[in-house]
């Protein structure tokens, strides 16, 4: 396992979930809870996103998120922003250390582009966070950009990408540090057409402790 490992919580966790492959759950954090995402298997992606749930037009920028910390490849003491720049999440422990932050969610579309009849009827993370957010009323087209946990999209000097398998192994995760009250949500990643997850995405856990002190 390799990169920073993540602290001993002596916090106790509140949520304690499986996410089956393809699949993908909503979490709401309050401030100072932190959330870890775990590569059951091994080579599983996820794609995350976040709002604040008393405005959500305030969600996760990646683009924003890269021109605060100034790299393409975010770790520990990084932190996800929403449109101005605030803080919404912070790395405190991965083990890893190898993340994408460009590439988006898979969709419907990008299937049919990409792969032609073969990514018809494909389950993909954009589909599973416009099902995710339907009902606080988030139409699919306001769906915000992903951070992309674990996933291999390596740039290379010339500006070329492509996607690679994930360099996660079983037991490998990331955990995220609440800085506001916030609606997360995780889609365990479907996409099959590529290496990203072994072409077999497989199951994940998602862990939630409570904020430094004990309270929920």
């Amino acid at each position: 396992m390799t990169g920073h490992k993540a602290d001993d919580y002596t916090h106790s966790a509140v949520v304690d979930t499986v996410i089956a492959p393809r699949d993908f759950d909503s979490f709401r954090l309050s401030a100072g809870q932190v959330l870890r995402f775990v590569d059951s298997e091994g080579q599983q992606c996820a794609d995350l996103i976040a709002l604040d749930p008393d405005d959500l037009t305030s969600r996760l920028s990646p683009t924003m998120s890269v021109s605060r910390n100034g790299r393409l490849y975010l770790g520990v003491g990084d932190q996800l922003v929403d449109d101005d720049g605030e803080p919404m999440l912070t790395i405190i422990a991965d083990t890893v250390e190898h993340h994408d932050i460009l590439c988006g969610s898979c969709s419907p579309g990008l299937n049919r582009v990409r792969h032609g009849g073969r990514g018809a009827g494909k389950r993909t993370c954009h589909v599973n966070f416009a099902e995710a957010l339907r009902p606080y009323g988030v139409p699919a087209e306001d769906v915000p950009y992903s951070f992309n946990i674990f996933m291999n999209y390596p740039v290379s000097q010339d500006g070329s990408m492509e996607y690679a398998t994930c360099r996660s192994s079983a037991g490998d995760h990331i955990d995220f540090r609440a800085e506001r009250d916030l609606l997360v949500v995780v889609s365990n990643c479907p996409q099959e057409l590529t290496p990203l997850n072994g072409f077999t995405p497989s199951s994940s856990q998602v862990i939630v402790f409570a904020a430094a002190g004990g309270n929920a």
